[in-house]
């Protein structure tokens, strides 16, 4: 049940069947994620390809970025733009109403505007080079960098709330069996250079997690999505630096 529910969260694919979940269920879901980021990972990369082969490099990545964004529902861009709009905020309890707030404010767009800008441009530059390990990698990295940052930080609300069940299901077996089955699409794709990556990644994790936490007293399901989204850019961008050194 767990991989269904990771596929609900992370896509926009409709589930065969209906169901209400519980916490367990919900909890087992985490070490489905890099899982489900594998798959959305293979699928961008057969759009690209096909793409390719009809339209420009430039159309072929804002239409690959498009489809990326419309599989993930928008839900963790969402996050961002409502953590970025937090930011707004002079206090942490301030900050947590404005990002509860359905409205978008001006450090939310621009958030989503560079974040997006600098995949698209990341898109562009792997076009025909690093391109079906630079897919494979960042949803599978960005989809881990959540289960590892609902494990290592604390929940800011007090509320409930989606994130706040995620949070009580994170154990370390399920970070260490979601860690493993990261770790080893890393290497496989990505050789022994792999390893160098999930260490700059791991340091971006904890690094965006201290940032909220200073700010908001803890993690939310918006910041989840954030670290998400950032992983996933910074993915696609050091990909292609690093595995030059394979050649």
């Amino acid at each position: 049940m767990g991989f269904w529910i990771a596929l609900q969260f992370l896509t926009i694919i409709p589930l065969p069947f209906k169901k209400d979940y519980d916490s367990k269920d919900i909890g087992t879901s985490l070490i489905y994620f890099p899982i489900i980021g594998l798959l959305i990972g293979l699928f961008l990369f057969l759009v690209n390809w096909g793409l390719g082969e009809i339209f420009s490099g430039a159309v072929t990545a804002a239409l690959t970025l498009a489809i990326w964004v419309w599989i993930s529902g928008a839900l963790h861009l969402d996050g961002l733009i409502d953590s970025f709009d937090g930011l707004a905020g002079n206090t942490p309890g301030r900050r947590l109403e404005i990002m509860a707030d359905s409205h978008v404010g001006v450090y939310g767009i621009v958030g989503a505007f560079i974040l997006l800008l600098v995949k698209f441009a990341a898109i562009v530059s792997i076009s025909g080079n690093w391109g079906w390990e630079t897919f494979l990698l960042a949803p599978v990295i960005g989809s881990w960098a959540m289960v590892l940052a609902i494990f290592a930080f604390p929940y800011a609300r007090k509320s409930g709330g989606l994130g706040q069940v995620f949070k009580q299901g994170a154990s370390k077996i399920r970070l260490f069996i979601a860690t493993l089955i990261t770790l080893a699409a890393v290497i496989f794709v990505a050789g022994w250079q792999g390893l160098a990556m999930m260490a700059i990644i791991c340091f971006t994790i904890l690094a965006a997690g201290v940032f909220f936490s200073l700010r908001l007293g803890g993690l939310t399901g918006d910041t989840y999505g954030a670290i998400k989204e950032i992983t996933e850019a910074i993915v696609l961008v050091i990909t292609p630096v690093l595995l030059i050194f394979t050649v």
